[in-house]
């Protein structure tokens, strides 16, 4: 998830696309010939397998109506997981945040009493990642220097990482004896940071990859219900007509209204607080796992 997108293509040239920009925008206007340009150049990306400059969010807050569902929904689950399993922090406690973008969460971590490093596979606007390295390759003396971390944050990342083997045996090895790590990634969400964006993993999937290296589950949570996933669908999409005829036009009028209303219904929370929509589904694996 992100603010911005950033792509380079053929022939050099560079589109960025600020979802916050869109936000008023993209549910009342056409975004055809955006969905175009931007299929264009994801299948340049993935067939490459080029990484793509991310902005990245300063903070937990919905850039676009993709994310007005998922972004409140892990910010309300990753802080009550720090309250809970972060603090209080040990003397000269130390905590890693993985993947860690415009560190969101350190000022909290920072409060809790940790000593901060952040690391990323790419530098952020501000400068501040202390390390630049993927967690599924093998770590740089930069970081296993530093010594072991008490807490590590890993939150939103292991979609894009490959290899998840070698990157659990690399977060286990970073962690102290009794180290805890945070890690959230969705069940349910659209394609982003193509091409790499691998995985959609079910708790059980996070739960056998760790207890392989040796971690313990302290807590598990699917978080989110079938709304949320029903209103990410709708902020993720844009009905048009399947053919000029004035028919498809019309009914495609009446969807664009229907499908409108009920974003803003759910945005709003008035359809949730009258009626529950059963399901197994769900949005995001949210896992405190503890090292033994």
């Amino acid at each position: 998830m992100y603010g911005a997108r950033r792509y380079e293509y053929e022939g050099g040239q560079k589109i960025v696309i600020t979802w916050r920009m869109l936000y008023e925008h993209c549910l009342k206007s056409s975004l055809d010939n955006l969905i175009i340009c931007d299929t264009k150049i994801v299948n340049y990306l993935t067939s490459n397998m080029i990484r793509v400059e991310i902005c990245r969010r300063p903070d937990y807050r919905p850039a676009g109506p993709n994310e007005e569902f998922i972004v409140p929904l892990l910010r309300q689950h990753i802080e009550r997981a720090l309250a809970t399993y972060a603090a209080p922090a040990p003397p000269q406690g130390r905590v890693l945040d993985v993947g860690c973008g415009r560190q969101p969460f350190r000022q909290i971590l920072e409060a809790i009493g940790y000593s901060y490093i952040g690391m990323d596979t790419q530098q952020n606007p501000e400068g501040t990642a202390d390390v630049i390295c993927p967690i599924d390759e093998p770590l740089p003396v930069e970081l296993t220097g530093r010594g072991s971390f008490d807490f590590i944050l890993c939150t939103e990342v292991m979609e894009h990482v490959a290899d998840w083997d070698v990157a659990f045996k690399n977060l286990v090895s970073l962690l102290t004896q009794g180290g805890r790590l945070l890690i959230t990634c969705p069940y349910f969400y659209h394609l982003h940071e193509e091409p790499y964006d691998f995985w959609r993993p079910t708790l059980h999937a996070l739960n056998y990859f760790a207890s392989r290296v040796g971690l313990k589950t302290l807590q598990q949570e699917a978080a989110g219900n079938a709304w949320d996933i029903l209103g990410t669908i709708l902020g993720c999409s844009h009905p048009v007509p399947a053919s000029s005829r004035l028919l498809d036009r019309g009914v495609t009028r009446l969807v664009r209204l229907s499908h409108r209303w009920l974003f803003e219904a759910l945005r709003r929370r008035h359809l949730q607080r009258m009626t529950q929509l059963q399901s197994t589904l769900y949005m995001s694996n949210i896992v405190v796992f503890e090292r033994q």
